[in-house]
């Protein structure tokens, strides 16, 4: 059986990815922080392997690290919101940027043989014209916020330990990903939880910022299918674009969720919930990966957006 390590194994991501390579029949390692909850893995907790451990502590993840030998090793753990990365960009560049200098330096270290995904982002690319869109990888970096920059960084720390230790190393640049479980720091969520929650009240109003940016949405499910063949087909050293390769403008995305309504619900424009340096559209050229594995999203918009609703309207059953 292959193994698989999983760091930020109970956030978002790093939950769907253990469920998903638990059903592929993989033996599944979880790295949890201590002053994380774990809720988000409570359907495979009994299935899999939970450590907890802070990646910042470096004597402790090279002791764990030097005891385990895994096939696969999906770096998940990292603060993950742009917006939020602007009141705490200190502790957004540490976690993300020697959180991952910390594990390579330890696989360097043991001289690992494991295939070891690093996990970009969309946001390293910053505002794209228009007329060059789809993004490809060969696009410039113009990372606008402290989340972007910790991205570049990983990104490239990613490829220094390929070159320099010869580590199997995978990067991917992910496009945005939603679904069940995702943060209400995040657009989507936010609208979701606000909905479940007036619904309890027959209504209201919902507060919301610019709908008029545009964004490439894939399901989360999807996202972490990719990840698995990024690491069984990708190529070591090679980076790849993903995302859906489809623009959905943020106002549809919430006349979407709005269908879903059980109750009338009144849209109200908050300028407190408007970005400063929000990027207007971005959207994911995914040819090098279709073709390097065959992989392409299969999750309809539709079905992600009513299971992300039913999934906070049951947080509030709970």
């Amino acid at each position: 059986m292959k193994k698989a390590l999983i760091t930020g194994a109970s956030g978002f991501v790093g939950s769907h990815l253990a469920e998903y390579l638990v059903a592929q029949n993989i033996s599944v390692t979880g790295f949890a922080h201590p002053r994380h909850p774990i809720d988000n893995l409570k359907d495979v907790k009994n299935k899999i392997n939970i450590i907890k451990i802070d990646i910042l502590n470096k004597s402790l993840l090279e002791k764990y690290l030097e005891k385990e030998n895994f096939d696969f090793i999906f770096h998940l753990a990292a603060f993950s919101s742009p917006s939020q990365s602007f009141k705490n960009p200190k502790e957004t560049l540490e976690n993300n940027i020697i959180g991952q200098l910390y594990l390579l330096e330890s696989l360097a270290k043991n001289k690992s043989k494991s295939k070891v995904l690093i996990i970009g982002s969309a946001d390293e690319y910053g505002e794209v014209k228009e007329e060059k869109l789809p993004i490809n990888e060969e696009t410039n970096f113009a990372p606008a916020s402290p989340y972007a920059v910790s991205k570049v960084a990983q990104d490239m720390l990613g490829l220094q330990f390929f070159l320099h230790h010869k580590l199997h190393i995978v990067r991917v640049r992910s496009f945005n990903h939603i679904g069940p479980r995702q943060s209400k720091a995040f657009v989507v969520p936010a609208f979701a939880s606000q909905i479940a929650e007036l619904e309890k009240t027959n209504g209201g109003k919902i507060k919301v910022g610019n709908l008029n940016s545009w964004r490439d949405f894939t399901d989360v499910r999807d996202i972490v299918r990719a990840y698995l063949l990024a690491l069984q087909k990708g190529i070591p050293g090679e980076v790849y674009n993903i995302g859906s390769g489809k623009l959905f403008k943020i106002e549809e995305i919430l006349k979407i969720l709005l269908s879903f309504s059980k109750a009338k619900i009144e849209v109200i424009k908050d300028k407190s919930r408007i970005r400063l340096t929000e990027i207007q559209k971005s959207s994911c050229d995914f040819t090098k990966f279709k073709k390097q594995t065959g992989w392409e999203p299969i999750i309809p918009i539709a079905k992600t957006l009513s299971d992300t609703i039913e999934f906070e309207r049951n947080k509030l059953i709970i």
